[in-house]
């Protein structure tokens, strides 16, 4: 009897939780639909506010434009796309998911820009969602800004905001062809060059094809297809995350930096180059399966090495040095009538119109300074040019050389050269450029330069020439081609994995070129 009662209570109390479940569930339908009733009266009411007001808001937009003292490429590129009559991509009346699209992108920017050091506000992600946040709720009255305003403003900012990122992580946030080569003054006027590099730039109306990607479902794919593939950018981008330092962080935006700006001559990894890197004061011999380094000394603060690439096309032997207009009028003319100072320097003088060579104690420095002289220095070992020039084609007459003065290569700061490149172990660079070369070929390189032969066939004629009053006169050379042309690539890098072991090293900026590239960007950082 008591188990036949307890039964018919366990019925009678599941159909009473049966009955509140559909309650409840009854209950809970009817609350999702009015929740989804409200939702699309706000999403009505929202489309009704930006049909209605679109023809206002365009007007709001023309004049923002027409005030707008934009400094920034990217910001440029958006006004003009809307000068030029361009489709809005983000306050359509036809479409409101193109707002959600806007609020992901300013997710997105906000936490790349964290990863990237730069500050959220650089790409005015918290702007976006404040008046997002008051468009989504209808709320106007209390910003003060009306619908059109706001739609205006929006519709402007974010598509800055897309252009600064993607023009930025495809070409780089600064350009320096524009900042670093107009930072020396010339004497007679003017900037000395000092980056050389050909990079990548944007075409024309390089906007309309980064913004043609708006609209797509995601637009943070495109975005992720504009950072750079450098396999070093990930790897300082991980260690900016783990460096709390100041100094240590800056260094590490300004070298990401660096590696956003595409280089249009880049080396392949099955091919052999040389690689010198200013701030190191160093020079890699790199090739598929070997590297190798030496010491270098390079630029002075007033005579900078420029930046540049190119290809080593000829090793010269013994080269004379005709001194550059800049150091004969500077550092020579001084000396004019001084054949002393001629002669411990073994220079001589040239009239250029006869090509007749001229005492030094008759010219006056006036006569040097107006070009219708040229002063060379002879070849050998006192030439400051050393024994072995590696020549390239650039258009400020500098190349790697070996030098008379090797006690240089001891100092720890090594910028002394009046541009050129000094290297320290001229021969090893020279068998590095000529793989092919047999051992005779070498040999007479060397013999040439009062280096001792190495192979038996070198070895053998200088002993049977030894007592000749000119003993490489069967031999003598002047310069040799280096086929195929070797890619050469002078560049500035203060944080950079060696190349013989691919540890991150930390080098000094030699010629604050960090400095500028800081003061820069500082519109992006925090």
């Amino acid at each position: 009897m008591l188990y036949s009662e307890s039964r018919k209570n366990r019925q009678k109390g599941y159909y009473q939780l049966t009955a509140i479940f559909f309650a409840a569930c009854l209950y809970l339908a009817a609350s999702c639909q009015n929740n989804a009733t409200q939702a699309e009266v706000a999403s009505q009411q929202r489309l009704h506010l930006l049909e209605d007001s679109a023809q206002e808001a365009q007007t709001c937009l023309e004049h923002y434009l027409s005030i707008s003292g934009d400094t920034i490429l990217a910001d440029r590129m958006a006004r003009r796309y809307y000068q030029n009559e361009g489709e809005w991509l983000w306050m359509t009346a036809q479409d409101t998911t193109r707002m959600v699209s806007a609020d992901s992108l300013a997710n997105y920017l906000r936490r790349k820009a964290k990863e990237m050091g730069f500050s959220p506000d650089a790409f005015f992600a918290d702007s976006i969602q404040n008046m997002l946040s008051h468009f989504q709720d209808l709320d106007f009255d209390s910003t003060g800004v009306s619908v059109s305003q706001t739609m205006a403003s929006l519709e402007l900012t974010v598509t800055k905001a897309y252009l600064r990122y993607a023009v930025g992580q495809r070409y780089g946030f600064m350009n320096p062809h524009k900042v670093l080569n107009f930072l020396d003054e010339r004497k007679g006027g003017g900037y000395r060059i000092v980056y050389d590099i050909d990079l990548e730039q944007p075409v024309d109306h390089y906007e309309q094809e980064v913004l043609a990607h708006a609209a797509e479902e995601d637009p943070t794919t495109f975005l992720e297809s504009c950072e750079t593939r450098h396999p070093l950018y990930h790897r300082l981008m991980d260690k900016l995350s783990t460096d709390s330092t100041e100094e240590g962080r800056l260094r590490i935006i300004c070298n990401m930096e660096r590696l956003r700006w595409r280089h249009v001559r880049t080396p392949n990894s099955d091919e052999r180059y040389i690689f010198v890197n200013i701030p190191s004061q160093q020079l890699w011999a790199i090739s598929p399966d070997s590297v190798f380094s030496m010491r270098i000394c390079c630029g002075a603060w007033k005579t900078k090495t420029p930046l540049l690439s190119s290809q080593i096309r000829l090793i010269q032997l013994n080269p004379e040095w005709n001194i550059p207009g800049s150091i004969l009028r500077d550092e020579v003319s001084p000396h004019a009538g001084d054949s002393a100072y001629f002669a411990r320097n073994h220079y001589f003088i040239i009239q250029r119109s006869t090509g007749d060579t001229v005492s030094a104690k008759n010219v006056t420095a006036s006569q040097l300074r107006s070009g219708g002289y040229r002063v060379a220095q002879h070849s050998g070992p006192r030439n400051s040019l050393g024994r072995l020039i590696f020549r390239f084609n650039n258009q400020f007459d500098v190349y790697l050389h070996d030098t008379n003065n090797k006690s240089t290569f001891n100092n720890e700061r090594r910028t002394v050269s009046h541009g050129c490149v000094r290297v320290q172990r001229p021969f090893d660079l020279a068998m590095f450029l000529l793989p092919q070369a047999d051992e005779w070929l070498l040999d007479k390189i060397r013999m040439n330069i009062d280096m001792q032969p190495e192979s038996d066939k070198g070895k053998k004629y200088k002993k049977e020439h030894a007592e000749d009053e000119n003993p490489i006169a069967g031999i003598k050379m002047n310069s040799t081609g280096v086929s195929p042309n070797v890619p050469l690539f002078i560049d500035y890098y203060t944080l950079y994995p060696n190349p013989e072991n691919d540890e991150l090293e930390v080098w000094r900026d030699r010629y604050e070129y960090d400095i500028q590239i800081a003061k820069t960007i500082k519109p992006f950082l925090p």
